[in-house]
């Protein structure tokens, strides 16, 4: 199964859908809540096409990110020993071991950041000249988990979708006095930067979320390509973790982080009219065009 959230014509509620190939059929009648949906989804249970319901082509719907405004969206940092090289750069191998957090190192995304496919991704070039992209697989929750053991973590999983990370790394630093502090806020929650989706894929159809390729292009130029293979904390330690801190909702996103390949380290910022494609086996491919409103 495959559960996504669209509008028709902009406007202004989403509506809930099951993806069938190139359609999206209208399901919203069938379910109270997307919640809702994702309990059934995580619990194998079948939802039913209203006599009624409305098909249309994926191309003339837009698709909203696949959460809500109730919902939390939460990211790891340093989960690929690739990226923490790349960030490390000649450093030593000991000193990259180092890198590595002794417990997961989240942050948090504001739900107003979130985008969903081909949505474009502003930014304001007054702000920032360092935005960046990610490829990251986002988990997400179908059942609330509070102190789950992470033997049974994957079990509230509904399924799995793609965020981008993206991240203005030029703001991303606050320096006091010869200490310098992460400004997360800044670097990772603008308004409308993060893109989410296309939709929710059920996570028997995606199977091993540690075994999928993941791979990201812009405007056409592979950058990134790896594995979730190379996770250094699975998925079910990241659920179990954030479990212990607050309660995971249906609908809560977490974003499992990114492999080596990102703009920043390779003297790269994205500016108006790029274009990011990444691609996730079993999972499908998120499209979003940057967008310089002050151009």
């Amino acid at each position: 199964m495959q559960l996504g959230i669209f509008t028709v014509d902009d406007e202004r509620d989403g509506r809930i859908g099951r993806i069938e190939g190139e359609t999206i059929v209208d399901v919203t009648d069938s379910v109270d809540t997307f919640a809702t949906a994702l309990q059934r989804m995580t619990d194998g249970e079948p939802i039913a096409v209203p006599d009624a319901a409305t098909t249309y082509s994926i191309t003339d719907v837009q698709l909203r990110p696949p959460t809500t405004v109730e919902n939390e969206a939460f990211a790891i940092a340093l989960n690929y020993a690739s990226h923490i090289e790349e960030k490390s750069g000649t450093e030593t191998v000991e000193r990259q071991q180092r890198a590595v957090p002794e417990t997961p190192y989240f942050f948090h995304k504001l739900s107003r950041s979130l985008i969903g496919h081909e949505a474009p991704i502003n930014y304001y070039s007054d702000v920032t000249q360092g935005l960046d992209y990610a490829a990251e697989l986002a988990a997400v929750i179908g059942t609330p988990a509070r102190r789950v053991a992470r033997e049974e973590a994957l079990e509230y999983v509904a399924g799995y979708t793609i965020l981008n990370d993206t991240a203005a790394y030029d703001v991303q630093n606050v320096s006091m006095g010869s200490t310098s502090w992460i400004d997360w806020y800044s670097a990772k929650s603008m308004d409308d930067t993060t893109p989410v989706g296309p939709w929710v894929v059920a996570a028997d159809e995606v199977g091993d979320p540690h075994d999928l390729s993941i791979r990201s292009t812009v405007n056409g130029e592979l950058m990134q390509d790896g594995s979730t293979a190379a996770m250094i904390r699975g998925v079910d330690e990241q659920v179990a973790f954030l479990s212990t801190r607050t309660t995971l909702r249906p609908g809560d996103l977490i974003a499992t982080g990114t492999p080596a390949g990102v703009g920043t380290f390779q003297d790269l910022s994205l500016s108006d009219g790029d274009r990011i494609e990444i691609e996730i086996e079993n999972v499908g491919r998120l499209e979003n065009t940057v967008l310089d409103v002050d151009a």
